[in-house]
């Protein structure tokens, strides 16, 4: 009598698989059962069909510094640049993915939805997503609306930036480009199967240590400065987040202050400024249908080795941003979260 196996689970109908599919709520388990087998990873897409619901985030760990071991071995070296680690706060793991994007000479400058933004000592700029290595291209750094001119033949002074504030005209090279111009670009939807999406970047000037807001819609050739956000107003802008269903972008600035903004249309309108709290160093936060705002506080003590003040994190202050009608609110401080 010949032995009985069972089903051959590698045969199931495509159909069936892509319903069975469709009711997963965690990415993780998506990307698990595309590896039970070669059917099933080539039956079912590199990403979800449907829409999941928000994921907990992995944390992108620092690279680790190469040790003797690895100065000796160039193969291992070159290993090591290529992948990065996140840690998985569902499951308590720490995961290594091969990114070599992620990596010297780029520098990420922001995540959403699952993508990362790199940068490097070009004006290319793109979305990544670590897992599938997607890539989605945004238009390039030398369309800023502060660059009047680029050219690579100008080694050292690469970038002409004309400072929002001052409007004088001064070089940034490749390096200081990528480091510190471009502090932050967050996106409002997921470029996912050409899903049209706004990039929403801040742009730091090296000379007045002063900042904007511009941004650049999917398929488009150049970046916009976002209307009514000028530095004139004496907005400096510290952290932005994207809130759905509201389809708004939140920005705040270095006291508390919060604009709220419409980027939908050609001609973004300025919907609510609120003058708020002090903080260190403000982060905007969605948690459900709640907007927060995590005050980061430092501390600073002299470093004597290397002649300068290092400054580190001593504690973290949380507010609800609460509206009051009337074009007023307020900053609910918060105890408790939950």
């Amino acid at each position: 009598m010949a032995e009985d196996y069972g089903a051959d689970w590698s045969q199931i109908p495509p159909d069936l698989l892509a319903s069975i599919a469709k009711n997963l709520q965690i990415y993780g388990d998506y990307i698990r059962l595309r590896s039970v087998c070669v059917n099933w990873r080539s039956w079912l897409p590199p990403s979800p069909p449907h829409r999941l619901p928000c994921q907990l985030p992995w944390l992108l760990l620092p690279p680790l510094p190469p040790t003797a071991t690895f100065h000796c071995n160039p193969r291992r070296l070159r290993h090591q640049g290529s992948s990065r680690s996140f840690y998985d706060l569902l499951n308590g793991k720490v995961n290594s993915l091969t990114l070599p994007e992620g990596s010297y000479p780029r520098r990420i400058c922001g995540s959403s939805h699952g993508w990362l933004v790199l940068v490097g000592d070009t004006p290319e700029i793109f979305c990544q997503n670590p897992l599938t290595g997607t890539k989605v291209f945004l238009s390039p750094l030398s369309t800023l609306p502060c660059v009047v001119s680029f050219s690579f033949s100008n080694v050292g002074r690469e970038y002409s930036i004309r400072d929002p504030m001052s409007g004088e005209i001064y070089a940034v090279d490749l390096r200081q480009m990528r480091d510190f111009s471009v502090r932050k670009v967050i996106l409002s939807h997921s470029p996912t199967n050409g899903c049209p999406f706004i990039a929403l970047g801040i742009i730091s000037s090296n000379l007045t240590a002063t900042s904007e807001l511009v941004f650049c819609k999917s398929g488009e050739d150049c970046w916009k400065s976002v209307p009514g956000l000028g530095l004139g107003s004496g907005f400096y802008t510290e952290d932005v987040i994207y809130c759905e269903p509201e389809g708004q972008f939140y920005a705040v600035n270095k006291v508390g202050d919060v604009a709220v903004f419409n980027l939908s249309s050609d001609s973004p309108v300025i919907i609510r400024t609120v003058d708020t709290i002090q903080g260190d160093l403000p982060y905007l936060v969605k948690s459900g249908r709640e907007l927060l705002l995590v005050s980061r506080c430092l501390g600073a003590e002299a470093n004597i080795v290397a002649y300068c003040e290092v400054y580190e994190t001593i504690g973290f202050d949380v507010y609800r941003f609460r509206e009051l009608g009337d074009g007023r609110a307020y900053w609910d401080n918060l105890t408790v979260l939950g």
